[in-house]
């Protein structure tokens, strides 16, 4: 895959190595991540403030950008298949570390750094 230089600010890119350190990413792979991000929500028409809604599951009608009318939809699903989704996922994942496509480290929940730093109370560890 060929790449090209961007530039970017001391600020971003500071942003980026501190959190892309605790993702297991590089600064320039976590500024690619944000990117893929904002892609993918001006592609589907959202804002920022309208995906936070979502994600803070308080969005029911977000039309107040003034470009368009449009509603998010909230699909309610059962616990059900909510594990079955969590469960397909999962075994998406395994495959996809055992042909070598992803490093395993890549799907801990959890970055190396916040594991490190985690304490466990009541324990000799």
């Amino acid at each position: 895959m060929s790449s090209n230089s961007v530039r970017v600010s001391a600020e971003l890119f500071q942003s980026a190595q501190e959190q892309g350190e605790e993702m297991m990413r590089s600064a320039a792979q976590q500024v690619e991540h944000w990117a893929r991000l904002g892609k993918a929500l001006e592609e589907a028409g959202l804002s920022t403030d309208e995906m936070l809604a979502v994600l803070r599951g308080t969005a029911s009608r977000a039309a107040k950008a003034p470009k368009a009318k449009r509603s998010l939809a909230v699909e309610v699903v059962s616990e059900e298949e909510l594990w079955a989704h969590k469960r397909a996922k999962q075994a998406k994942d395994i495959a996809n570390v055992n042909a070598g496509k992803v490093p395993a480290m890549a799907m801990g929940w959890f970055s190396s750094k916040r594991v490190k730093q985690a304490e466990i109370p009541n324990s000799p560890y």
